[in-house]
């Protein structure tokens, strides 16, 4: 027991002073301490090669959704297309994205993970408020295999993710 009474007290203490210290004195009100948090994990994701869009960014078909997430940092979303049910190996397959009215890429980049984590990428130009389409594999120096693959569009000329998708390969 007696190790226990240092252990409390100390935290007792820290307590104390965490409550003091943030009580007042640094100048940020909540809001923006809460913004200066989002912005230091969005920037530690992005600049992180496991972070979203990075090779551990998986699609999972019984979700729809990608691991680690890939949203773009703007205000409006880009919409996604893929096929929602497994395609048959060999066939092509059309990818799209619509992108938001207030976007500023000029062309996109649809890298395509597949099963055994090697990729290949096709280019799409892009206007806001219109659809930009790829096939694959045929828009692609890839072939498919059965599994589960990962789609990532990002800003072409910056190599920002924008979002993710995928589809699934019989």
């Amino acid at each position: 027991m007696l190790t226990t009474k240092p252990l409390g007290a100390a935290l007792c203490g820290a307590a104390v002073l965490l409550v003091t210290a943030c009580g007042g004195g640094h100048g940020y009100s909540p809001e923006e301490l809460n913004e200066m948090i989002v912005d230091t994990v969005r920037a530690s994701a992005r600049d992180s090669a496991d972070g979203p869009g990075g090779p551990e960014t998986l699609f999972d078909p019984t979700t729809y959704m990608c691991t680690p997430a890939v949203d773009a940092r703007t205000t409006d979303a880009w919409r996604t297309t893929a096929p929602r049910s497994p395609v048959d190996l060999g066939d092509s397959v059309e990818l799209g994205v619509l992108a938001p009215e207030s976007a500023e890429a000029s062309s996109v980049t649809a890298s395509v993970i597949g099963p055994g984590r090697g990729s290949a990428a096709a280019v799409a130009d892009t206007e806001p408020g219109e659809w930009s389409s790829v096939r694959y594999p045929d828009d692609f120096e890839a072939s498919a295999e059965s599994g589960v693959h990962t789609v990532i569009w990002s800003d072409t000329e910056s190599g920002t993710p924008l979002t993710c998708d995928g589809f699934e390969v019989d």
